[in-house]
């Protein structure tokens, strides 16, 4: 295989870990993977740590002050960053930057920064749609910020991927831009290969915020066991809504059922969805969830409504049910069906964070200059 030399990378980032999420999950994963690849990689975000240099987990992060905050994922850093992130593309000898999702103010100032230095950017958009919220303010303001800086951002980068044939889809309609798919990916199974776990264990993984189906969720488990299909349930993420949620719980009568854990380390997402079935009842404009490839790693099914990548593990046999109407009673429906049907196990070639960075070597192949 064609192999590239030596990428100095910089990777303009609103979010990184310690935040959790898909896009710092992402990121972070990548990071790792082309440095594994024997590439130069260091990520520039806003806050989330102390400010400075670090070396976090073999990653090289330099954390910048964060002036204020909007909700818990969009942070402003201060005045003058573009200037100071420009000097640093130079003295770094960067020869691509990377920016994640169009609405983050580090992927304007970091296209912004890579232009003047004259050095090659590749977005890549996580977003299959406009952010959904309950608010008309922010419904408003966020659709604004697309077609103005979102656009601006998806028509000016030198190259553009997006995770999932949906987000590759709202990019045209936004920007009139064509990018490719460039999918989510995982690091290898933990397992052995061979099933564990209770194979009436359902699982719901998402932060507990209004649109990601944690009531749904709730609503399918007691639609379960009306049905006497004896389930064990367990949540896990958090969120304004853990409150409401447990009082779901108790109205169904469901304390000793559903188990509410809470976040938890990636490890723990893993073990905990081995053997079990994913219920994914979100409505949200998801970009590609990695939850869906963890499930079937770890030897899991899922039952969904329709997001971005269902359709894909599907086609190639995966054990993935999608279903069409927004109804725990139809979730419930399909769980049923799905806990009584042994599948076949199929491998997961090709969604791994190594097949990803060999992907990525080969777009900045095209973009270095």
């Amino acid at each position: 295989m064609h192999k590239i030399g030596e990428v100095r990378f910089a990777f303009a980032v609103n979010n990184f870990p310690p935040r959790v999420g898909g896009v710092e999950t992402h990121v972070h994963s990548l990071v790792v993977a082309l440095q594994s690849a024997g590439h130069t990689a260091v990520v520039i975000t806003v806050g989330g740590g102390p400010v400075g240099t670090h070396i976090e987990e073999g990653v090289r992060v330099i954390r910048l002050p964060e002036r204020f905050r909007v909700g818990d994922v969009l942070g402003f850093p201060p005045l003058g960053t573009t200037r100071r992130l420009r000097r640093l593309l130079a003295e770094e000898r960067v020869d691509v930057v990377s920016v994640h999702t169009r609405f983050f103010p580090m992927t304007w100032i970091g296209l912004r920064a890579a232009s003047r230095a004259s050095v090659p950017v590749v977005h890549t958009e996580h977003g299959s749609g406009h952010v959904v919220s309950s608010s008309p303010v922010i419904t408003l303001a966020s659709r604004l910020v697309d077609r103005t800086i979102g656009r601006f951002v998806l028509r000016r980068a030198d190259e553009v991927v997006g995770v999932s044939e949906s987000v590759v889809g709202f990019v045209q309609r936004l920007s009139g831009r064509r990018a490719r798919v460039f999918y989510n990916a995982i690091e290898p199974a933990s397992t052995d290969g061979r099933r564990h776990g209770d194979k009436s264990h359902v699982v719901f993984v998402g932060r507990l915020v209004p649109g990601k189906g944690a009531e749904d969720f709730v609503d399918t488990v007691a639609a379960l066991r009306r049905r006497g299909i004896d389930v064990a349930a367990t949540m896990l993420g958090d969120g304004p809504e853990r409150a409401s949620i447990r009082s779901r719980i108790d109205r169904h009568g469901l304390a000793e059922v559903v188990e509410m854990r809470g976040r938890v380390p990636a490890s723990a997402v893993r073990s905990t969805l081995a053997g079990a079935v994913l219920v994914n009842p979100t409505v949200l404009a998801e970009g590609f969830q990695t939850t869906l490839l963890e499930a079937l790693a770890e030897r899991g099914s899922i039952v969904t409504y329709e997001v971005p990548g269902a359709g894909v593990l599907r086609e190639q046999g995966h054990p993935v049910v999608i279903v069409q109407q927004h109804d725990p009673e139809a979730l419930a429906s399909a769980v049923s069906a799905m806990l009584a049907q042994e599948w076949p196990v199929t491998a997961l070639d090709g969604w791994y964070w190594k097949d990803r960075a060999e992907e990525y070597e080969r777009i900045v192949e095209g973009v270095k200059r």
